[in-house]
Formats: structure tokens, C-alpha cells, sequence
């Protein structure tokens, strides 16, 4: 046998005899699709080996790894002699290299949820500003990050993991809960929480343009009650669907009713307006009423009396402050 000192590693061709070798150390080698190489000895020679001088316990770990994992392995046999085997290269097709490249991307914004959070505020914010104004922008972000921040401080209250508030350009913002409620009191909680934040900085805007005379501040206050008066239609996914969901039925029909009017008509200028995002909103508020069943359900919503009307009139009265409010700053404003 010619023994080369320092041999670059040489593929084993299908008729060489070192096959023999690898049978005799008990390897299949034709049962394994990978390939084999030497290094220490030429491929095509006769092998010429002193059987006694192989450790068997390091080719009993040689066979349990190829039978185990199927991973690239090395034998070494004696005077530098070594043989190697390399498991086939997996071939991924296109479809499967945009898998992986889309579960990478997801895995990142999963751990990194403050970033998709600061992100779709800054999208947000460029789309309010470039279509409104920067400053009036800012304050509608605001009023609207307050308000989802009362549903996450109602969801750690009631022990349901949530995630941060995610913002949607034009449509507004979600708060995505990791567990549903138990029952609808709990639901009602969640969702009258954040009008009871949103409109406690509403007011807040108000006070302060009433103090100051800053017209901003009026302008915040206005869209402000405007965006409760319609987050607070009793209608599915909106926070007076799930604040008066327990009335089921008898609190979604005059919930359309009052989403189609706010959606579509203002009062103040006695107009009538139609635009795509407004049937977007339509659409979504029909698909999740039908893609609600614990809000369908009768052991979800059957709550006590005095749950029932304690949050309902709760609910009566955000909804007629936000429209007393809007009505009133729509008043003021051009004074």
C-alpha cells in the first residue's frame, strides 16, 4: 500500500476496493447516498490493513453516528490513514429557499416586536402627515396610542398576555390578544378601556385648547370624539361590540345601523361621502361578526345582570360624550 504523508482528501470510486474495508468495519456504504473519501493511501489501490491495530469502540461510534444523524464523519485507522464520509447536499427548490427566507424574516420581527411597533407608528405617521399635516398627524397618533394602551393595561389586568399596538395607516390601530377571555364581562372590561383612555386624553386635549387658544388642540379633540363616537358602535370587532356583546343581536343591528351613518355621513356638514377605506371598514366589521362564535355563543355572554348593565351604562355614557363632544368642538372650532 502506498501511503501518502500529506494527501489532500481523494473521493473512493464506486469499484475500489476500500468498500471491503468499510464492510468489514460493518458500514453499508450502498445504503448511504453521501459519498466517501480517503486520505493517507491511494483510492484504487489494494488496502493492506492490520485489522488489530482498529479501535472498534471509535467504529461502534461511527456506525451509531451514521444510523443517528446522518452527518459528515471521520474514521482515522492508523499512520495517518483516514476515510471520511460526507452526507448528499440537500437541493432546495426556489419555493423552499423563499420559505426559509420568510421564516428568517418572521423569527426576526417576532423578536424584535418593538421595532415592527416604532415602524407602524412611523408609517402611520408619514401617511397621516402627507395626507392632513404633520402636527395634526402626530396628535391623531397619539389620541390613538393612548386609547390602545388602555385595552393593554386592561388585558394585564385581567391576565391575558397581549401584544403592543400595532398601527394600520388610515384603518387605526390592534392590540392582538394571545388568549381570549373567559367570558364576555371580561371582553366588555377589555374593550370599554380604551375609549375610557382615549377620551380621557381627548378631554384632556380640550381642556388645553380651551387654556392656550392653540387651534392644534381642537383639532386633536375633534377627530378625538369622532374616532370614539364610531370605535363605540356596538358592533363587532369595534370596543362597543365588545363592551354590550353580551345583548348580542339586540345591540348589532342598531351597530350597523350607526356604523353606515357614521361611516358615510357627517352631521356637521350634512354631507354624504364615499371612498375605498370606508368599505374596507364595512367589510371587516360584516367578516368578524360572522368569525366571532364565543360572542355567539350563550355560555359566553350569559353574565350577570349586574355585569350587564353596569357595563352597558358605562358604554351609554362614553358614547354620549363622544357625540356631545364632537358635535360641540365642531361648534367652537371656527370661533
Amino acid at each position: 500500500m502506498t501511503v501518502w504523508a500529506n494527501q489532500e482528501w481523494q473521493p473512493i470510486p464506486q469499484d475500489s476496493p476500500w468498500h471491503a474495508v468499510l464492510l468489514r468495519l460493518g458500514i453499508n456504504h450502498a445504503s448511504l447516498q453521501g459519498t466517501w473519501e480517503i486520505r493517507g493511501a491511494d483510492p484504487n489501490e489494494e488496502p493492506d490493513l492490520y485489522w488489530a491495530v482498529i479501535d472498534p469502540t471509535q467504529v461502534e461510534e461511527l456506525r451509531q453516528t451514521l444510523n443517528q444523524s446522518r452527518q459528515a464523519v471521520t474514521l482515522g485507522l492508523r499512520d495517518g490513514l483516514e476515510i471520511r464520509y460526507l452526507p448528499p447536499l440537500k437541493r432546495q427548490g426556489r419555493a423552499s429557499i423563499w420559505r426559509k427566507l420568510w421564516t428568517i424574516a418572521l423569527g426576526i420581527i417576532l423578536k424584535f416586536k418593538l421595532v415592527l411597533v416604532f415602524l407602524s407608528v412611523v408609517v402611520s405617521l408619514v401617511v397621516y402627515g402627507l395626507a392632513f399635516g404633520w402636527a395634526f398627524g402626530a396628535g391623531l397618533i397619539i389620541v390613538i396610542a393612548i386609547h390602545e394602551f388602555g385595552h393593554v393595561a386592561a388585558n394585564r389586568i385581567k391576565g391575558i398576555p397581549s401584544s403592543l399596538p400595532i398601527f394600520i395607516p388610515l384603518v387605526g390601530a390592534f392590540v392582538q390578544m394571545k388568549r381570549s377571555p373567559q367570558n364576555a364581562a371580561d371582553e366588555a372590561f377589555v374593550g370599554v378601556m380604551g375609549p375610557v383612555f382615549g377620551l380621557t386624553a381627548t378631554l384632556l386635549a380640550f381642556v388645553l385648547g380651551l387654556w392656550s387658544g392653540i387651534p392644534w388642540f381642537f383639532a386633536v379633540t375633534e377627530i378625538g370624539f369622532l374616532l370614539h363616537v364610531f370605535n363605540l358602535m356596538p358592533v363587532l370587532p369595534l370596543d362597543g361590540g365588545r363592551t354590550v356583546g353580551f345583548w348580542r343581536w339586540k345591540a348589532w343591528i342598531p351597530g350597523i345601523v350607526g356604523v353606515l351613518v357614521v361611516l358615510f355621513y357627517n352631521p356637521l356638514t350634512n354631507q354624504f361621502t364615499f371612498d375605498p377605506v370606508t368599505v374596507i371598514i364595512v367589510a371587516i366589521i360584516f367578516v368578524s361578526m360572522v368569525r366571532e362564535p364565543r360572542m355567539h355563543a350563550r355560555s359566553y355572554t350569559d353574565i350577570p345582570g349586574r355585569a350587564r348593565w353596569l357595563y352597558t351604562s358605562l358604554w351609554g355614557l362614553l358614547l354620549a360624550l363622544s357625540i356631545v363632544g364632537y358635535w360641540g368642538v365642531g361648534h367652537l372650532r371656527p370661533l
